[in-house]
């Protein structure tokens, strides 16, 4: 099968550990890719973190937060552009629909940027930067509060910064998507009152099914679908089931959930991967994610249908819009 997947955190793991992306004990590398008939990814370039869970203080680990503020883009550009150039051979670069096809047609991994946390975007022409790096898909926020927003973690009541408001605009005008996973309810509605184009939730689930405040409610899901975005299914397991614990049957619940309000075509996978630590049983790689398409297809869902969520839907989208 194909699998487009809209966010994994493996660069960022690359460049705090060492790590490389053709061979690793993370989630994602060449072997683990290898399964599917054709496989694309949106690798984020993550700001960065100190709090529990990111573990900064380990020997040997990298902090990109040691970075001053205004070289953290530039060395997540850096660590993309090396790993990239590095698996050449199974995996190229995209920053469009029709890179994507070309990729397709070479038999190569297609691999998209995307930063997660603005705060990368420190710097007079840091957006400019990104674009031409690649760079297509924007968080406002990650858990912190930073010039541009509030993300859901903090507080939901309050949103866009006007600098917020002017990226979300410079996004549009530059053929940038932006990203509202993370950040707050106020947030996201003024995304969708600012944004002239489809906005995406690259990595959230529905809030009706796990009452995680990282999940989209309905009025959101609905509004993200009305304007022609796309949600990516987060496998987390804090965001899938109460207490984490959960397996595939549980992330299908979230599935079924968003196609039972019309959304089957804007859904995707943004699985999350080397972002999270806390997995559906069975899964621990990029490589056991079709678990997931079982569990659909033992509940009678159409395999055009599973298709779409694992790769069609973001494909049609892509070419939509990029």
């Amino acid at each position: 099968m194909k699998l487009f997947d809209m966010h994994c955190d493996t660069l960022y793991e690359c460049y705090e550990t060492g790590k490389h992306l053709r061979e690793n004990g993370l989630a994602i590398d060449k072997a683990k890719a290898a399964g599917y008939t054709h496989y694309a990814q949106v690798f984020a370039l993550f700001c960065g973190a100190r709090e529990p869970g990111y573990p900064a203080a380990t020997p040997g680990r990298r902090c990109l937060l040691d970075v001053p503020p205004e070289k953290r883009l530039d060395t997540m550009l850096r660590t993309a552009r090396e790993e990239f150039a590095a698996n050449a051979d199974w995996l190229t670069p995209c920053c469009s629909a029709a890179g994507f096809d070309a990729a397709a047609a070479q038999g190569k991994a297609a691999a998209f940027l995307g930063i997660e946390g603005a705060d990368l975007l420190c710097y007079e022409g840091a957006v400019e930067k990104a674009r031409d790096a690649g760079v297509r898909i924007v968080t406002i926020t990650w858990n912190y509060e930073n010039d541009y927003g509030t993300p859901a973690k903090l507080d939901q009541r309050r949103g866009l910064k006007p600098a917020g408001k002017a990226l979300v605009r410079q996004f549009n005008a530059y053929g940038m998507l932006p990203d509202v996973s993370h950040l707050s309810e106020a947030g996201f509605w003024d995304v969708a009152e600012t944004s002239t184009k489809p906005f995406v939730a690259s990595h959230s689930n529905s809030r009706a099914v796990c009452g995680h405040f990282r999940n989209l409610t309905d009025a959101q899901f609905d509004a993200l679908v009305q304007a022609g975005g796309m949600a990516g299914i987060n496998i987390y397991g804090d965001f899938v089931k109460e207490g984490g614990a959960c397996t595939p049957d549980d992330v299908v619940r979230h599935i079924e959930h968003f196609c039972a309000r019309g959304g089957e075509a804007h859904l995707a996978l943004g699985a999350d991967l080397d972002g999270c630590d806390v997995l559906p049983q069975g899964i621990d790689t990029v490589a056991d994610l079709p678990l997931i398409a079982e569990a659909l297809l033992r509940r009678n869902y159409k395999e055009s249908t599973v298709n779409g969520i694992f790769y069609e839907n973001m494909a049609a989208f892509l070419h939509r819009n990029l």
